[in-house]
């Protein structure tokens, strides 16, 4: 079974994550496999648009792999987690060509950050934006940061503090969502979204969202060092260990 499942709809290429959890957490194979689909979209010129989706029925990305983020110990190992997770949202946001994340079920953290990475998303009133790891013990340093760059620093804070789901009706009105459908629809909507965008001229449309994402790219990069030692302090206290142990039923 294929971790990342692809379909071509006319020039809009599909990609839906097809981990054998049905939340989709983000294990390093399908990370790959996504940053994959990124290098295909951007570098074939038949593909105008690109969808991420966690396809019907199932979550878009419950937050990171805890089978293999309970493994991480050490400072080099964290350290080199954080530049890889840097590099994968930047590898999603220099994709010029339009991306459309289909949000439905969860978006947990990394899955959350993946969604923001997208030019437009779109949800359904059952899709759970959430951004909890400090209740869990791991920090926010990176997915604070996309926050505030698109909802402020108000609005950032009562995400992450208040670490439950966004109301669907705040997060569209804020455009965390930009558009939000039935569940049955998602997917079709979120290709139709993708068709539209795919047939704006494409010289311009690639200029401008260069101009528009080099910020968050560079913003990412100069918090790189302030993450790498939030999620180190946080390894070594050992903080959420027990989450992980609670989860992963040991």
């Amino acid at each position: 079974m294929a971790i990342l499942e692809t379909e071509a709809r006319g020039a809009v290429l599909v990609a839906r994550f097809n981990h054998a959890n049905a939340h989709n957490p983000m294990s390093l194979e399908l990370e790959n496999a996504i940053r994959c689909v990124c290098r295909e979209t951007e570098d074939n010129p038949a593909i105008r648009a690109l969808v991420l989706t966690g396809g019907s029925s199932r979550s878009f990305c419950a937050g990171g792999d805890f089978k293999e983020v309970a493994q991480l110990s050490g400072r080099a190992a964290v350290e080199a987690c954080i530049d890889r997770l840097i590099d994968f949202y930047s590898t999603i946001l220099k994709v010029t060509k339009p991306t459309i994340a289909g949000v439905g079920g969860y978006a947990i953290g990394i899955g959350f950050q993946i969604a923001l990475s997208c030019d437009w998303r779109v949800g359904s009133p059952e899709t759970k934006l959430l951004m909890w790891e400090l209740k869990h013990g791991i920090a926010c340093t990176i997915g604070s940061y996309m926050l505030e760059s698109f909802v402020g620093r108000a609005a950032m804070s009562d995400i992450v503090y208040g670490c439950e789901a966004v109301p669907i009706s705040w997060a569209l009105d804020h455009k965390l969502l930009h558009e939000a459908v039935d569940s049955k629809d998602l997917m079709e909507k979120a290709i139709a979204r993708a068709q539209i965008l795919s047939e704006f001229p494409e010289a311009t449309f690639r200029r401008t969202k260069e101009s528009i994402n080099q910020g968050l790219v560079t913003g990412l990069q100069e918090i790189a060092l302030d993450a790498k030692e939030a999620h180190v302090a946080g390894v070594a206290s050992r903080a959420a260990q027990e989450h992980f142990k609670s989860v992963l039923g040991q």
